[in-house]
């Protein structure tokens, strides 16, 4: 229920920022559009312990620094000098409960029986603060679909640090708590699943979902083109990890990317 790029995109929003205190926000461009392509070697599904490589596309227009349409969906944000504050709309692609081949899709035979999890639109609100070199940032999610209709939030912190002027690292963290609905979806098995799948029956509740922990790293080839690339570890944590679904607690995932910014 994670879009994979979601980690290298973040990462070319903080590098546009000094690892110092904040300077005085300049005017933004009228028009900011970034464009890039790379691939992915993720998971097939949460908690499992097999990965697959999918490709990575990357398409980002922000009107102002303002209005925004991206990874994260749809966006609105407010800035401060330190603090930013947004809203929008965010989609969660769901789930296959089987290997369907698509290249943007995760499942996995194993999964079979317990049905696909469809799509559902999420309105998210969202919070970020730069404390001297840290980025703190905070999101809530409400999602409407009629099988994922949970919340799920997350708290997260990063620092970009230049090593150069080319070169940017950026450690980041996160940890995720979901509701009851949303681990009950992806983590929980019915009676009816049970018996139509290799798994026993499980009732998850609500609780910290996951925590999270990675590197990225970004290298300015040009004014205009860039390489990134992020490794990422994920642990699952609670009901999640409790769950019979998941196979390995601990999941990993690496992006690699090539992009231009107009």
């Amino acid at each position: 229920m994670k879009l994979p790029h979601i980690v290298i995109c973040a990462a070319l929003i903080a590098c546009t920022l000094p690892a110092r205190a904040a300077p005085p926000r300049e005017a933004p461009k009228e028009w900011d559009v970034t464009l890039g392509a790379g691939v992915s070697l993720r998971p097939t599904f949460e908690g499992s312990d097999r990965s697959t490589v999918h490709p990575l596309p990357l398409l980002s227009v922000k009107w102002r620094d303002t209005i925004s349409l991206g990874e994260g969906g749809l966006s609105y944000t407010w800035h401060g000098k330190r603090l930013r504050l947004g809203a929008g709309l965010t989609i969660d692609p769901g789930r296959k409960d089987h290997s369907s081949g698509g290249i943007f899709e995760s499942g996995d035979d194993r999964l079979k029986g317990l049905g696909t999890v469809k799509a559902s639109l999420g309105l998210r609100g969202f919070a970020s603060y730069r404390l001297g070199p840290v980025n703190f940032d905070l999101s809530a999610t409400k999602f409407t679909g009629s099988q994922n209709d949970g919340v799920v939030a997350s708290l997260g912190a990063s620092v970009p640090l230049p090593l150069s002027k080319r070169l940017i690292v950026m450690p980041h963290v996160r940890a995720s708590w979901a509701s009851g609905d949303t681990m009950q979806t992806y983590f929980g098995v019915t009676a009816a699943q049970s018996a139509a799948s290799i798994f026993p029956r499980f009732n998850a509740g609500s609780g910290v979902r996951d925590v999270r922990g990675g590197v990225n790293l970004i290298y300015r080839v040009s004014p205009h083109w860039f390489i990134a690339g992020d490794t990422s570890v994920t642990r699952l944590m609670g009901d999640a990890a409790k769950s019979p679904i998941s196979i390995d607690d601990t999941n990993v995932m690496v992006t690699g990317m090539i992009g231009y910014r107009f």
